[in-house]
């Protein structure tokens, strides 16, 4: 039987072209403000392509999960980075945003892949409720991930309309508080996470004593 080529499934083409789509809007974002936002929102949108992909042609590798977390988080990143370029009091909000956003995601993933798992939206179901609720609960991740994002894709789209409606700061009010929703939400990540690489590395260390 010949070896599979980990690179070429489908969950992992598809998070390449997010790659791509990702660098396209970052290099118009200074000069495109609309065809730079439509490119990173279509990165996002295929986010939920690639999951289903993995699922329906039983597709779920390591390699696709980190693809897949890294793209965000790195998209979000730079988005931000534009973001304190607008709004430069806002800069160390925005640098928080990044540190929690990166840490908390890369030490669930990292606690995950080594207990076993080959996606980070797997989780011990004995864990954290709000945790629980957040990866089982398709609606509840869905309006969490697309408020968060929708909330930065409004602030820098704020900054290039000359006469925004009122109906959109609305929008952006309701997406703020989804932000902080979230933020939350990745603070337990952070915390979950942490309890989990101590319990890891306890389990380990009591192994090698019990060897002793």
């Amino acid at each position: 039987m010949a070896e599979e080529n980990i690179f070429l499934f489908v969950p992992n083409l598809i998070g390449y072209a997010r790659i791509v789509l990702a660098l396209v809007s970052f290099s118009l974002m200074q000069c495109c403000p609309w065809p730079a936002m439509f490119c990173y929102l279509l990165s996002a949108l295929l986010d939920a392509f690639d999951g289903h992909a993995a699922r329906a042609l039983d597709q779920s590798t390591k390699f696709g999960a980190m693809l897949d977390m890294l793209t965000d988080r790195c998209a979000t990143m730079c988005l931000l980075v534009n973001l304190s370029l607008l709004y430069p009091s806002f800069t160390f909000l925005f640098q928080l945003s990044m540190c929690l956003d990166v840490a908390s995601h890369w030490l669930h993933l990292h606690s995950s892949t080594i207990k076993g798992s080959a996606s980070h939206k797997s989780i011990d179901l004995s864990g954290n409720p709000v945790l629980r609720v957040y990866y089982t609960s398709k609606p509840v991740l869905f309006i969490m991930c697309a408020g968060n994002e929708l909330f930065f894709c409004l602030l820098y789209l704020l900054q290039h309309l000359q006469s925004p409606e009122a109906w959109l700061f609305g929008l952006l009010g309701l997406c703020g508080i989804i932000c902080l929703l979230k933020s939350f939400i990745s603070v337990l990540h952070l915390i979950t996470a942490s309890q989990n690489m101590a319990a890891i590395d306890a389990a380990e260390r009591s192994d090698r004593a019990k060897k002793q």
